[in-house]
């Protein structure tokens, strides 16, 4: 259950075999689902209408909790939303922005964005995030990347002969360049795009998840909610 609200799909390109992981870990925390449903707090059986519809809505309302602090990844979505605030408060960008402009939502490509090599990213991952937040990475990473972005698009004006680097490229890769390249390389390297923050969304909430999965983890009926 995400927490009340709009949400908004993202898909994200990942490393291959990074989906069945974030598939595996989610099915293994909705076995901790099935052990926390064991309390008999949230038992319903026996009950009169009024308790029952009580106990399963506390019900709900503990699980919503337990997703948003971290301690229960049971769906994709939750895992990676956890994930990606990870990453806003670990970049210090978990606070308000001004809403970023019409154009950092345009489907096309960022200036100074490159594409990780040949082979790219083969495997996507979908997920439905809170709208807030997918609206609070789109303004941070697009204020943050704004004056590179701007320079970019100078520089592109400067030099329309020239093509840029379409990959990603490593401290010897940059080395090699000279000229008006070796400045295209330094601007990009400042713009951050949402790609960029859901990968690493991704990889921090399947890091988080794992600490928490017992060797053996139960199976069974993940409960309600």
């Amino acid at each position: 259950m995400m927490p009340r609200g709009a949400v908004h799909a993202v898909w994200i390109a990942v490393d291959a075999g990074i989906a069945e992981q974030v598939k595996q870990a989610a099915e293994a925390h909705k076995s901790l689902r099935v052990q926390r449903w064991d309390d008999p707090r949230w038992h319903t059986y026996g009950f009169r209408k009024a308790e029952a519809a009580r106990r399963r809505a506390a019900w709900r309302t503990e699980v919503a909790g337990l997703r948003l602090a971290g301690e229960l990844l049971d769906t994709k979505d939750v895992l990676i939303e956890y994930g990606v605030r990870e990453e806003l408060a670990a970049r210090d960008w978990d606070h308000d922005w001004d809403p970023a402009p019409e154009e950092a939502w345009d489907q096309g490509r960022w200036p100074g964005s490159r594409d990780r090599g040949p082979s790219g990213y083969p495997e996507r991952v979908s997920a439905r995030l809170d709208a807030g937040l997918v609206a609070q990475t789109v303004a941070a990473c697009w204020h943050t990347s704004a004056p590179a972005i701007e320079q970019l698009r100078t520089w592109r004006d400067l030099n329309p002969g020239l093509t840029p680097p379409r990959y990603q490229m490593d401290e010897q890769g940059r080395s090699r360049l000279v000229g008006p390249l070796t400045d295209y390389a330094r601007l990009a390297e400042q713009v951050t795009t949402t790609g960029t923050i859901w990968r690493a969304g991704v990889t921090r909430g399947l890091a988080h998840a794992r600490t928490l999965i017992p060797d053996q983890a139960t199976s069974g009926n993940p409960g309600q909610g």
